[in-house]
């Protein structure tokens, strides 16, 4: 036979509901879902609660410890900061590089030399698939390759298609 609940909780379900309003991460929603679920007896077990909610029993009895434990700030996840990342093509790399994308007269024969040229330009060594995929997000650019010739073309009449150009 399934573990009753005998979770006592202490605040009241408008309490639990104006806190539920005010979080953002999801997890702290489940959890706060769980305590005004057990306040109101929807659930007779624990683990029809859990069912409902999508996690296991287990996860569901950490949680009630830790509020059992610490209360509703315990049981609660902490909010963490997301950590921006740095960039090692700077704005003035970036510039370079769009200058001298945008000129017709010295573009770059491939990605290869434009890491070569950031290198000897700027003296920052930026890994080739970091520099590629950066380009192409930014820029759009794309490896050029010439179009393949037949094997049976005839050399004389590409002689005289020269010829006529």
């Amino acid at each position: 036979m399934p573990k009753q609940s005998d979770l006592i909780v202490k605040e009241e379900v408008s309490e639990l509901s104006s806190l539920l309003r005010k979080q953002t991460d999801p997890k702290n929603v489940i959890r706060i879902q769980s305590l005004i679920y057990i306040k109101t007896e929807h659930f007779r077990t624990r683990s029809e609660l859990a069912a409902y909610l999508g996690y296991s029993v287990r996860s569901m009895e950490i949680w009630l410890k830790d509020y059992k434990v610490n209360g509703i700030n315990g049981m609660l996840v902490p909010i963490k900061e997301k950590q921006q990342r740095t960039r090692k093509v700077g704005k003035q790399i970036h510039q370079g590089l769009e200058e001298r994308l945008n000129n017709p007269k010295e573009g770059f024969l491939s990605y290869v030399s434009a890491q070569q040229w950031v290198e000897k330009t700027y003296g920052v060594s930026i890994n080739y698939n970091t520099l590629r995929l950066y380009m192409i997000d930014f820029f759009g650019t794309k490896i050029k390759r010439p179009r393949k010739s037949h094997i049976k073309k005839s050399e004389e009449a590409q002689a005289d298609f020269l010829k006529l150009t």
